[in-house]
C-alpha cells in the first residue's frame, strides 16, 4: 500500500497538452502540491508538458515507476494493465469510467480485468474513481483541479466510494478549519476496497481519526473484524439505505444496496460511529480532535437563560448529567455577579458578567474538579468590541482543554461578518450549537469506554 500513497516515480497515462484533458489536470495538481517523486507522462499524441515529453507508451518510459495512472477510454484498460504488468507496474489507479456503473455488458470486461491483474500481481484503486491524495508528499490524483490553500494538512483521513463526496469534503472541511493527512476515492472498487484501505490507514501514524463514506459494503465480515481492532476514530457515512437510493447508487458505483439494520447493528458491535450527513461527519471529527470525556459529567456555562435551558435538556438527552458546581466556582461567580440574580446552579448563567477573562477562570475551576469530565461553554457577541477578546478567549479554552485533558465544546453565535473569521482564527473546534456537538461527544465517550476496555482485555 505504500507504493500506492509513498511512490517515488509515477506514470499518468491518458495526457495530452490540450487544456481540456483531464490527464492534464492529474499532472497540474502533482506540481501545484510539490510532489517531488520522479513524473512520467503518456499519450498518444506525444508532445510535452510543462517540459516534460509526453510518451506514446508504457514501453518507452524508462525504468519501472511504482504506481501508474490510467485516465483512459474503459475499452483500453485492459490493454493498458497488460503493459503495466509486463512492465513489472505493481500498482495502480484507475481513474476511468465506464464500467458495471454504467452497464452490464461491462461486466465481462470487469472480468477480464481482475484475471490481468491477478497474472501479474497487480493490485489497483478504482475503476471510476476521482483517485488518491497524500498531503503529507504532496501526492495529489484527482483530475479535476485541487486548490492547495484551501486543502488543509492534518489528521483526518478519508475513504470516500464517490470521488464528489471526496471533493466536497475537502472543501467542507476546510471550511472548519479542519486539516488531511490522506484521501482515496475507492470508486467500483473492483481489486482494492475499504477494508484493505482502512488496515492501512490503521497503521498510518500520520491518521488519528478515519472516516468513511460508502455505498456498498464489501465484506462485511472482514469490516467488523478490523473496526474492532481499531483504536482510532472511525466515522461512517453509509449511504443507499432505500430503494429509491438504490437505483441512483447502482448507475453511480455499480453499489448494491444492502439491509440497513443488519449494517446498523454491525457498526455498533464493531465500535463504528455512524452519520447520516457529512455536516454530521465533520460535527464528529472536530469532537474527536479534542481529549476523550472520561465520563457523563458536564458543566455547562453560558450567558443566555434561554440558550442554558435548550443546553440542559440537550445535555440531559444525549445521556449526560449536570452534577452542582463546587462550592469554590460558585463562590467565584457569586462576587464577580453585578445585580445579584445568578442562579448558582448547573447550568450557571452568567450573563450579567462582560469580563471574558473570568468566563476562563470559572472554565477552569470546573475542570479542576475531578468530579467533571467535560464542559459546554456558550458564547455569543453581536458587536466588533468583543471580537478580539473571543479570539483570546477560544485559545484560553484550547489550553486548559488539553491541559486538564477534558473536552470543552464551545459555542458561538456571531455575526454574519464574523462567522468565517472566528472559525478561522483558531484550530480549536468551536460549533453554533450544542445539540450536535453532544451527540458527537457522547459518541466520544462511547469510544473511550470501548478502548478502556480493550486495554483491561489486553
Amino acid at each position: 500500500m505504500d507504493r500506492i500513497f509513498y511512490p517515488k516515480s509515477i506514470v499518468v497515462v491518458g495526457v495530452s497538452e490540450s487544456p481540456k484533458n483531464l490527464g492534464r489536470n492529474i499532472v497540474e495538481n502533482l506540481l501545484r502540491f510539490g510532489f517531488q517523486g520522479e513524473l512520467n507522462l503518456v499519450g498518444k499524441d506525444g508532445s510535452e508538458l510543462h517540459g516534460k515529453p509526453i510518451y506514446r507508451s508504457i514501453d518507452d518510459v524508462p525504468g519501472v515507476p511504482d504506481l501508474a495512472v490510467l485516465l483512459i477510454p474503459a475499452k483500453a484498460i485492459l490493454s493498458c494493465l497488460e503493459d503495466c504488468g509486463r512492465k513489472g507496474i505493481q500498482r495502480a489507479v484507475v481513474e476511468s469510467g465506464g464500467f458495471s456503473e454504467y452497464s452490464d455488458d461491462a461486466e465481462n470486461l470487469e472480468r477480464d480485468i481482475r484475471q490481468v491483474a491477478a497474472k501479474y500481481g497487480l493490485r489497483f484503486v478504482g475503476p471510476n474513481c476521482i483517485s488518491v491524495m497524500n498531503l503529507d508528499n504532496g501526492l495529489v490524483l484527482p483530475f479535476v483541479l485541487m486548490e492547495p490553500e484551501i486543502t488543509r494538512k492534518g489528521g483526518v483521513s478519508l475513504i470516500s466510494q464517490s470521488g464528489g463526496v471526496l471533493v466536497n469534503s475537502v472543501n467542507l472541511f476546510s471550511c472548519e478549519n479542519l486539516g488531511f493527512s490522506k484521501f482515496v476515492s475507492i470508486g467500483n472498487k473492483l481489486n482494492l476496497d475499504e477494508n484493505d484501505f482502512l488496515e492501512y490507514l490503521d497503521g498510518d501514524e500520520n491518521t488519528r481519526i478515519i472516516g468513511m463514506y460508502l455505498e456498498s459494503i464489501s465484506n462485511g465480515r472482514r469490516l467488523v473484524s478490523l473496526a474492532q481492532k481499531i483504536r482510532k476514530p472511525v466515522v461512517v457515512l453509509k449511504s443507499n439505505r432505500f430503494p429509491a437510493s438504490n437505483e441512483v447508487a447502482k448507475f453511480h458505483t455499480a453499489a448494491l444496496a444492502q439491509d440497513d439494520r443488519v449494517c446498523n447493528a454491525a457498526f455498533k458491535q464493531a465500535g463504528i460511529h455512524r452519520v447520516d450527513t457529512l455536516a454530521d461527519m465533520i460535527t464528529y471529527t472536530k469532537v474527536f480532535r479534542m481529549p476523550l470525556p472520561q465520563g457523563p459529567n458536564l458543566g455547562v456555562i453560558g450567558r443566555s437563560g434561554g440558550q442554558n435551558v435548550i443546553s440542559a435538556d440537550a445535555v440531559t438527552s444525549r445521556g449526560f448529567q449536570m452534577l452542582p458546581f463546587s462550592d469554590a466556582t460558585l463562590e467565584s461567580a457569586r462576587k464577580r455577579s453585578r445585580a445579584g440574580v445568578i442562579r448558582m446552579t448547573n447550568p450557571l448563567d452568567l450573563g450579567d458578567i462582560f469580563d471574558l477573562d473570568f468566563y476562563v477562570d470559572v472554565l477552569e475551576s470546573v475542570l479542576r474538579d475531578s468530579r467533571m469530565h467535560g464542559v459546554l461553554l456558550q458564547h455569543g457577541y453581536g458587536g466588533p468590541e468583543e471580537r478580539e477578546t473571543t479570539y483570546k478567549m477560544i485559545e484560553s479554552v484550547k489550553e486548559l482543554s488539553f491541559r486538564y485533558q477534558k473536552p470543552v465544546i464551545l459555542t458561538i453565535i456571531t455575526s454574519r461578518e464574523d462567522w468565517f473569521e472566528l472559525r478561522n482564527a483558531s484550530d480549536f473546534p468551536v460549533f453554533p450549537e450544542a445539540g450536535p456537538a453532544l451527540e458527537a461527544l457522547a459518541a466520544a465517550l462511547r469510544h473511550y469506554r470501548r478502548i478502556e476496555g480493550m486495554a483491561r482485555d489486553n
